[in-house]
C-alpha cells in the first residue's frame, strides 16, 4: 500500500511538472514570436535617415529641419519625426559606449520616417530627394535589422518545437511507467480474474484507471500551475479584457488537452501490453 501511495504520488508530481514546463516554454515562446513579428513588421514600416555630423551644430540643425520638410513633401511618407540629440546618444549607446555632453555633437542626427501603409515610399526615393537638396545623408531601410527579427523568430520557434518535444517525451515516459507499475503491482489479481473468465477489456479498464487519473489530476494541476506562474511573470497578462481572458482558455485547454492525450495513450498501450502477457 505504501508503495502505491509512493508511485501515485510520484506520477502525479511528474506529470504536473512536464506539464507545467511545457505550459511555460509555450507561453515564452508565443510572446517571443509575437513580439519578433510586431518588432519585424514595425521595422519594415519605417526608415531612418542619418544625416552626418561633418558641419557645425547650427549648420546641422537647419540640415534636420530642411531634411525634415523635404521627406515629409515625399509621396509614400506618412509621418516624420527628426529624434533629439539625447535620443540619439541612448539608441547609439551600445555602439559609442553612452556619449555624453559634448560627445553628442559628433553623434549624427536621425530622422524616423514613417511609411504610408497603402503605398511605401523606397528607399531609393528618400535618398534621390535628400541628394537633390544637397544633404549629406544616409538612408537606411532596415534590411538588416529585419532579417535580424527574422532569423531571431526563426531560432525561437526551434526552441519552442524542441522544449515541447523534450516535455511530450517526458509525459509519454510517465504515461508508460504509471502503467507498467501499476499492471505490475495488481498482475497477480488480473492473472486471477482472467482465469475466472472476466474479458481482457474488463481488465484493462480496471488495470489502467488509477493510472489513468493519476496522470489526468497531475496535468490539470501542472496547467492551472503553468498559467499562474506566466501571469505573475507576466509570460500571460490577459488582465479583464474577455477577448484576453479567452485567450488564456484556450491555451491552457489546448495544454491540457495535447499532455493529457500524450501521456494516456502511452498508459493505454503499455496497459494493452501487459493485459496480452497475462492472457492464456
Amino acid at each position: 500500500m505504501t508503495r502505491r501511495r509512493g508511485l501515485r504520488l510520484s506520477v502525479l508530481l511528474i506529470a504536473a511538472a512536464f506539464t507545467a514546463l511545457a505550459g511555460l516554454i509555450g507561453q515564452a515562446g508565443l510572446a517571443a514570436l509575437d513580439r519578433t513579428e510586431g518588432w519585424r513588421a514595425r521595422l519594415g514600416g519605417e526608415m531612418t535617415v542619418a544625416i552626418r555630423a561633418t558641419e557645425p551644430a547650427a549648420v546641422a540643425d537647419a540640415s534636420v529641419v530642411s531634411a525634415t520638410e523635404i521627406l515629409a513633401g515625399t509621396e509614400g511618407v506618412a509621418e516624420v519625426r527628426a529624434l533629439e540629440r539625447s535620443r540619439v546618444a541612448e539608441l547609439l549607446a551600445p555602439w559609442t559606449a553612452g556619449a555624453r555632453g559634448p560627445d553628442l555633437a559628433i553623434l549624427p542626427r536621425l530622422i524616423a520616417v514613417e511609411m504610408d501603409p497603402r503605398k511605401p515610399a523606397r528607399r531609393q526615393d528618400l535618398a534621390e530627394a535628400l541628394n537633390a537638396a544637397g544633404i549629406d545623408a544616409v538612408v537606411d531601410d532596415h534590411q538588416g535589422w529585419r532579417r535580424t527579427a527574422a532569423d531571431f523568430r526563426q531560432g525561437a520557434a526551434v526552441l519552442l518545437i524542441a522544449g515541447l518535444m523534450v516535455c511530450a517525451t517526458g509525459l509519454a515516459a510517465i504515461g508508460a511507467f504509471a502503467a507498467d507499475q501499476d499492471m505490475s503491482l495488481r498482475r497477480s489479481a488480473l492473472r486471477t480474474r482472467i482465469q475466472l473468465g472476466d474479458t481482457p477489456l474488463a481488465c484493462f479498464r480496471s488495470g489502467v484507471w488509477p493510472s489513468a487519473r493519476d496522470l489526468v489530476i497531475g496535468v490539470l494541476a501542472g496547467g492551472l500551475t503553468a498559467v499562474a506562474l506566466g501571469v505573475l511573470s507576466g509570460l500571460a497578462a490577459p488582465g479583464t479584457d474577455p477577448a484576453g481572458l479567452a485567450a488564456l482558455a484556450v491555451q491552457w485547454s489546448v495544454l491540457v488537452s495535447g499532455a493529457s492525450l500524450v501521456a494516456l495513450v502511452c498508459a493505454f498501450a503499455t496497459a494493452a501490453r501487459k493485459i496480452r502477457e497475462l492472457e492464456p
